[in-house]
C-alpha cells in the first residue's frame, strides 16, 4: 500500500485538537483512526459527493495509509486485514481484493469521522469522557441506572417552567421512548390548553432545548395533555433492524399487502405501513438524516415478508446505496441501474408494463391486481426505488414525464414508486408528482420550506436528525418516528435469502 490520505484544513486543525486537547503527544495518524471508529459507528455510508477522493490541500495534511493500517509494523501493529473486513462488512464490498477501493473507503471514513468528531466534541469537555459516552456507549447502556431519576428531575422541573407561565398542571405519567420522553399532564382549567399552546416553545428554551424541540399532542382524557421532549443523543436507545424484524411476521402485518417496518413510534413500538395502500411514496430528508437507512429498511421489510411475491426496480445514479443489492436474484432489470440514461429506459419500460397489465385485468375481469390474483393472473407487485431524485432530473429532466404516469395509473396494476431526495424542492417534487403521490416521509431539513415541499406542513426542519421522521400517510394524520439501524450484515442476509 502505497497511498497517500490527504486531508483538508478543517480535518488538520481537529486532529491537532484531538492531540492538544484530548490525547495529548500522539501521532496524527492515532487521531485518524479514532475519526475511522467513529465513522465505523454511523450506520449509513459516507456520501462520495461530499467525501470524495482529494489530492493534496493546501493547508491539509498528508498520512501515509500504512501509517493508519500499521501495515509492515508486525503482526502485534499491522491491523491492515481487520480494516480491511470491518469496511467489508460496513460497505457490503470485498475490500481484500480491491487494494484501490480499500484506500478510497479509509480516506471516505476519516473525512466523515473527523467532521463527527469536530462537530460533536465541545472542546471544553474532557476528551476521554467524550469517547467513552459517545462511542463505546452510544447506545445509553452507560449510566442507564440513572434514568429514573433523571427523568424524574426533568418532570419536575417542566412542572415548574408550566406554573411560571400560568399553566396549572399535575404530572400523572412518564414514558421513554428510544430518543423522546413522553410527560403526561392533567391541566386544571380549559384555558389552561391555549396558554400551553401558546408558551410551548417558551418550555423548550427555559429547558435548553430550543424553542421548538418541545412538542405538544392531546390525550386522550379530560383535560389530558401529552409533552414530548427529546433526550441528548448520548442518552437515545439505539434501535435496530434485528429489534424490529420480527413484527413483520406477527398478525398485524400479515393482514398488510406490502407491510414496511420503517422503525419504531416515539415509544419504541415497531411501526408499521402497508406499501399498497401508500400507494407510492416520497422521501426527502438532508445528508446525515437517515434517508439512506429508511430505504434499507423499506427494502428489507419487502424482501423479508414478501419476497415471494414482488420484484425490485432499484436506481441509484451515484452508484452507492444500493450496491449491496446486486446480487439479489428480485431485481426486474438484472442489476442496480446507474446511469440516467439507463433509468429512462426502465422506467418507460414500466409504462409499457403498466399498459400491459391494464390489458390482463380486462381479460380477468378485475379491477385491480389482488382481482386478478385470486382470480390466477400471478402477477407479482413491482416496487421501484429511486434514489437521489433531484440528480436523475439534473441530468434527464424527460425522466419526469413516465413517473407522472405511473404516479396517475400506476396503483391498480401493482406497481410502486418509492422516490427519494436530499434535495426537497419544487424542482425535485414538482406539482403532478406531489398531487399524485400523497403519502410522504419527511426527515431532517434545514428549512421550512422544505418541509412544506415534502409533507405540506412545516415541522420537519426541528427534527433530530439519524431516523428521525414525520410520516403523512394517504388519509392519517402525521405521525412522529424514528427509523431504525441498517447494517451491511443485515442487507446481505435479506440479498442471500432471495
Amino acid at each position: 500500500m502505497v497511498d497517500r490520505i490527504h486531508l483538508g484544513r478543517d480535518d488538520r486543525e481537529t486532529i491537532q485538537d484531538i492531540i492538544r486537547f484530548g490525547l495529548k503527544h500522539h501521532e496524527q495518524w492515532v487521531g485518524a483512526r479514532l475519526a475511522l471508529a467513529c465513522s465505523l459507528q454511523m450506520s449509513d455510508l459516507p456520501d462520495p459527493q461530499i467525501f470524495q477522493k482529494q489530492s493534496q490541500q493546501r493547508g491539509g495534511v498528508e498520512l501515509h495509509a500504512a501509517q493508519l493500517t500499521g501495515e509492515g509494523k508486525g503482526p502485534e501493529e499491522d491491523i491492515t486485514d481487520i480494516l480491511r473486513a470491518l469496511l467489508s462488512i460496513h460497505e457490503g464490498r470485498d475490500y481484500f481484493e480491491d487494494e484501490e477501493g480499500f484506500h478510497d473507503a479509509l480516506q471516505r471514513h476519516v473525512r466523515r469521522g473527523l467532521r463527527e468528531l469536530r462537530n460533536t466534541w465541545p472542546k471544553d469537555s474532557d476528551f476521554h469522557g467524550y469517547l467513552l459516552q459517545e462511542l463505546f456507549f452510544e447506545d445509553g447502556s452507560f449510566g442507564a441506572e440513572d434514568n429514573d431519576s433523571r427523568t424524574e428531575g426533568l418532570g419536575q422541573r417542566i412542572s415548574v417552567v408550566l406554573g411560571q407561565l400560568g399553566i396549572g398542571a399535575e404530572l400523572v405519567e412518564t414514558v421513554e421512548g428510544p430518543r423522546l420522553t413522553r410527560f403526561q399532564f392533567v391541566l386544571e382549567m380549559l384555558d389552561d390548553l391555549d396558554r400551553l399552546r401558546r408558551g410551548i416553545g417558551k418550555i423548550g428554551f427555559a429547558l435548553g432545548f430550543g424553542q421548538e424541540s418541545v412538542t405538544l399532542a392531546l390525550a386522550r382524557g379530560e383535560r389530558q395533555v401529552f409533552l414530548f421532549v427529546p433526550r441528548p443523543p448520548k442518552q437515545w436507545r439505539m434501535v435496530t433492524w434485528k429489534d424490529v424484524r420480527h413484527k413483520l411476521a406477527e398478525p398485524t402485518s400479515e393482514v398488510m399487502t406490502l407491510p414496511v417496518c420503517l422503525g419504531t413510534d416515539v415509544l419504541g413500538e415497531p411501526f408499521l405501513i402497508d406499501l399498497a395502500e401508500a400507494p407510492h411514496l416520497f422521501v426527502g430528508g438532508t445528508t446525515g438524516s437517515g434517508k439512506s437507512m429508511c430505504l434499507h429498511g423499506i427494502l428489507l421489510s419487502l424482501l423479508e415478508a414478501r419476497s415471494g411475491q414482488i420484484q425490485l426496480v432499484l436506481i441509484d445514479p451515484k452508484a452507492v446505496e444500493f450496491q449491496a443489492y446486486v446480487g439479489c436474484k428480485l431485481l426486474r432489470e438484472g442489476g442496480v441501474i446507474v446511469s440516467a440514461d439507463s433509468a429512462l429506459v426502465a422506467l418507460e419500460g414500466l409504462v409499457e408494463e403498466m399498459n400491459n397489465r391494464q390489458e390482463i385485468l380486462g381479460e380477468y375481469d378485475a379491477r385491480n391486481i389482488s382481482e386478478a390474483n385470486a382470480r390466477g393472473a400471478k402477477l407479482p407487485r413491482i416496487i421501484t426505488v429511486v434514489d437521489e431524485l433531484g440528480d436523475l432530473f439534473l441530468t434527464r429532466r424527460e425522466i419526469e414525464a413516465p413517473l407522472i404516469r405511473l404516479a396517475q395509473k400506476a396503483r391498480s396494476v401493482g406497481i410502486h414508486l418509492v422516490l427519494a431526495t436530499q434535495r426537497p424542492e419544487a424542482a425535485t417534487f414538482p406539482g403532478l408528482l406531489r398531487s399524485n403521490i400523497p403519502s410522504r416521509i419527511a426527515l431532517a431539513v434545514q428549512k421550512s420550506s422544505e418541509s412544506r415541499i415534502i409533507l405540506d406542513e412545516v415541522g420537519a426542519e426541528s427534527l433530530l436528525m439519524r431516523g428521525d421522521m414525520l410520516v403523512r400517510f394517504a388519509g392519517r394524520q402525521t405521525t412522529r418516528a424514528h427509523g431504525c439501524r441498517v447494517d451491511a450484515a443485515d442487507i446481505l442476509s435479506a440479498v442471500g435469502t432471495t
